[in-house]
């Protein structure tokens, strides 16, 4: 055979090898498990959020499944539904405006501002921090505590969190 012939069996193998790979892993059904984490995974949503000045929060947008509420309003009421996994994203600044998770104590469970909170390390709830955006998983023992955001600064800046179970 010629090298050129070789080179394109090779190349075809490759590919036929590669394509069975891939057909195995993704055809494998291991049952309600993944399931679940399907439909959690679909879970996902951004909320985007502005200032007016040190009165309150507006919602400018949201996207994804799992959540709502209103944009355009001061300090709007904002649901969740338990298993997404959410970004807010503080174009106020978390810098000037730091955006904190409180609970019915109005205690911080997590959020922008230099106090430590009481999830900050919880692996389920996984609060990643980038910039002046923070995401986490709502996990059923946090939508058992999780009550309202509000900047620490300014305490005015604040609304209620509604957990809605999917």
């Amino acid at each position: 055979m010629h090298k050129s012939t070789l080179q394109k069996l090779s190349y075809i193998t490759a590919i036929v090898i590669t394509l069975l790979i891939f057909i195995s892993c993704t055809s494998t059904n291991t049952g309600a498990m993944d399931d679940d984490l399907e439909e959690t995974e679909s879970l996902s949503g951004t909320v985007v959020m502005e200032s007016n000045g040190a009165q309150s929060y507006t919602v400018a947008r949201i996207d994804g499944d799992g959540i709502s509420t209103e944009t355009g309003t001061e300090n709007p009421s904002i649901s969740l539904t338990v298993g997404g996994r959410y970004t807010f994203v503080n174009q106020a600044g978390a810098g000037s405006h730091p955006l904190d998770f409180r609970n019915g104590d109005r205690e911080k469970l997590f959020g922008q501002s230099n106090t430590a909170g009481s999830l900050d390390n919880d692996n389920d709830v996984d609060v990643v921090e980038n910039g002046d955006a923070i995401t986490f998983t709502l996990t059923e023992s946090l939508a058992a505590s999780l009550v309202d955001y509000i900047c620490s600064f300014h305490p005015g800046m604040n609304g209620d969190l509604f957990i809605s179970e999917e």
